[in-house]
């Protein structure tokens, strides 16, 4: 954070009885606080041991109490009602201070200008310095809120409220003969013993009563040892009971699915329940598309009493994260027949119905599986991924349908397969532009020839009119350590694309490395990691996880339609923050990638033509050339396992004259023309999320259309 730039704007001390520390709330905070409490970020001076922050309404009523260390920046939950702040901790605290940073754009850039350390800065410059370490401050700010228990508290109620008027709301039922009857299916395994119904099942029968479409049933496998004690409860909350062949969820559901009379079958956790509308959302995606053949649904989390906490928001299809966390498992329908001939294997034990829906979804065509970006399913508080009981069965499962061995990751939660480089080593061209800046062009490529294990590589740079003579001579210090190595001449003036494809022409390689002169390699597995992943069938394009210098998050890949174009969403989050569902942790297909570090296959860039270096020149042009590889057919595919360090904007600078400004303003124009950013929700994004912000924020209305949807651009 930039906070030795930027201090938090202090709070006027209030008189309190007893020499208390306390604190006026601002009325601009009372305000913003006003619906359902606020996240805040503060920060204490002047104390020299934990303290105790106490939130009081205006008679002096304690609200909340919260922990605050006696430095650096917290962030708290502001609540609704609050007027004064207490500080409380031991030893004397009559010099202590309290303060909290603006977040919104334009607040925290005045305070920037007026309160920031600048020394020997006109108010010119002044006002430009304020700008940039207030974006980079604001970045880092709302990254420490994401991951903050204050803006879970604060969601909560922002959740609950939208579910009010943007879930259950699907009116459409479909005629009987308009779709399939959807069967769903449940397992002993699944539920309490003894004393049924209990309050989760009874919650999910009634859910299953209140369905606004009736073509349905509910088939639950039990035991032979239960069926006379459980049997009669479950049937009396509507489900047709029938006696599973032996122990284990697998057989379990495979008996269910047998005895299923309908076209489709869904598996049902009966400890979670469907929204009233949730068969009549499956049935509408299968009468409005007949092709389909996997349709999955978002979620919701429940607490012990049923009451609904956040909202979990998937994508549309993503081979990628259903290899990796089985995220589409928890509500997806597919045609019984499918289902039958898969079968549920025993062997994938707890694993069975993401073993199910993988190999299912492996041989699909992307088109046939739709994503229905409506709640149709709560269940209480679960963490993204695979439980304990579930990610050795799900792993084996993985390894044996992609035939490569897989490792748990992130904790255990999540898997990743250990995909082979192709033998012998595909050459990879790594392109590198750069103008003069030897110092940073000398660690890009010293720390590239060290470090990197993948060893089948040439370098060609292209140098676009250095004068430098210390430019040169690394050029031949590079020649004497890595003798693959070419310099292509280019004296015009900057122009990324044209750059880059003129060191493309000269690249010998089948896979094709975009590399920024102002990275670091730090870790050896990269390049293998990015070769392996554009090997596969399918792949065009992969890129990395990039940091900056302090190890916080520069690009974890990049969601088109945020903010009328397109951003890298967690920048500035913690070099390890999981993001939205863990989905940082883990591989994913998404819509682009940042040609900081780009690989693409030489077919791939043949096929689809290079960086357009007539409409962007200095902006766009990596977005543009990853949705053209989207749309035609191939995957675009990030990796959090090749990590690299980022110095943004080092080499070239990130000031922008009125000029350049006027420049970046017509190449966005000229995209908005092309692929209607403005209003493209990314595939891999959720119209029920904000693209107004780089942390996936629930959006206050639904921010694109809600209808079943591909991963199709």
């Amino acid at each position: 954070m930039a906070e030795s730039e930027i201090p938090p704007l202090w709070l006027r001390p209030a008189p309190g009885p007893h020499g208390e520390r306390r604190f006026r709330v601002p009325a601009l905070l009372r305000l913003r606080a006003m619906r359902e409490g606020l996240p805040l970020v503060v920060e204490a001076a002047g104390a020299g041991a934990p303290l105790c922050l106490v939130a009081c309404d205006r008679a002096g009523r304690e609200l909340t109490r919260e922990s605050l260390p006696p430095a650096g920046p917290a962030v708290l939950f502001l609540p609704r009602g609050a007027a004064l702040l207490r500080l409380e901790g031991g030893g004397d605290l009559s010099a202590a201070r309290l303060g909290y940073f603006p977040v919104q754009k334009v607040a925290l850039k005045l305070h920037a200008f007026a309160n920031g350390v600048f020394p020997d800065t006109p108010p010119v410059r002044r006002w430009k310095a304020a700008g940039v370490a207030a974006r980079t401050l604001r970045g880092a700010l709302h990254a420490r809120i994401f991951a903050s228990p204050a803006r879970q508290r604060a969601d909560a109620a922002r959740y609950r409220a939208y579910r009010a008027r943007h879930v259950e709301d699907f009116r459409e039922v479909p005629a009987a003969a308009a779709a399939p009857r959807v069967s769903f299916l449940s397992s002993a395994e699944d539920l309490p013993t003894g004393n049924l119904p209990a309050a989760a099942l009874a919650r999910c029968a009634a859910a299953l009563a209140a369905q606004t479409d009736r073509n349905f049933e509910w088939v639950v496998a039990l035991a032979a040892g239960r069926l006379a004690a459980d049997g009669p409860a479950l049937a009396a909350a509507g489900a047709r009971v029938i006696e599973a062949p032996g122990p284990g969820k697998a057989a379990a559901l495979a008996a269910a699915l047998a005895a299923a009379q309908g076209g489709l079958v869904c598996v049902l956790d009966p400890a979670g329940r469907p929204t009233r509308d949730a068969v009549a959302l499956l049935r509408a995606t299968f009468a409005r598309f007949p092709d389909c053949a996997l349709a999955y649904a978002d979620e919701e989390r429940l607490d012990a009493n049923g009451t609904p906490l956040r909202g979990v928001f998937k994508p549309a299809f993503n081979l990628h994260l259903l290899q990796a966390s089985g995220y589409l498992c928890g509500f997806a329908a597919l045609p019984r027949a499918d289902a039958v001939r898969l079968g549920l294997r025993a062997s994938a034990g707890e694993a069975c119905i993401y073993d199910l829906m993988l190999r299912h979804a492996s041989s699909l065509a992307r088109g046939r599986i739709h994503h229905i970006p409506r709640i149709a399913f709560g269940i209480g508080e679960r963490a993204p991924g695979f439980s304990p009981a579930e990610i050795g069965p799900a792993a084996d499962a993985l390894s044996q349908l992609a035939g490569v061995p897989v490792e748990a990751v992130a904790g255990g939660r999540h898997l990743r397969p250990l995909f082979d480089v192709p033998q012998p080593a595909p050459l990879v061209s790594i392109v590198v532009p750069t103008r003069d800046r030897a110092g940073l062009l000398g660690t890009a490529l010293r720390s590239l020839i060290a470090t990197t294990a993948y060893r089948a590589f040439e370098i060609v740079i292209v140098d676009n009119g250095s004068t430098e003579a210390e430019t040169f001579a690394l050029f031949d210090e590079i020649r004497r350590l890595w003798p693959a190595i070419h310099v292509v001449r280019d004296d015009g003036g900057f122009n990324f694309p044209r750059i880059c494809n003129l060191g493309v022409e000269a690249a010998r390689g089948d896979l094709i490395l975009l590399l920024n002169n102002d990275v670091e390699v730090v870790e050896p597995g990269w390049l293998g990691e990015m070769v392996a992943l554009a090997s596969l069938p399918g792949a065009g394009i992969v890129g990395a996880k990039l940091l900056f210098p302090d190890r916080t998050v520069q690009h974890a890949g990049a969601i088109v339609g945020l903010f009328r174009y397109a951003d890298h969403w967690f920048a500035h989050s913690a070099e390890d923050a999981p993001g939205y569902e863990d989905r940082l942790l883990v591989r994913q297909n998404l819509s682009a990638v940042t040609a900081a570090c780009l690989l693409v296959r030489r077919d791939v860039w043949n096929a689809i033509g290079p960086l357009d270096a007539e409409r962007f020149a200095e902006d766009c042009n990596d977005i543009d050339l990853c949705l053209r590889a989207r749309r035609a057919g191939y995957d675009v595919v990030f990796t959090p396992f090749a990590r690299l360090l980022h110095y943004e904007s080092a080499s070239r600078g990130r000031k922008r004259s009125k000029e350049h400004r006027a420049r970046l303003k017509a190449q966005r124009a000229r995209m908005e023309a092309i692929w209607h950013n403005a209003s493209l929700v990314d595939p891999h994004y959720n119209p029920n999320l904000d693209r107004k912000s780089l942390f996936a924020a629930l959006a206050a209305e639904p921010d694109g259309p809600r209808e079943p949807r591909t991963d199709a651009v």
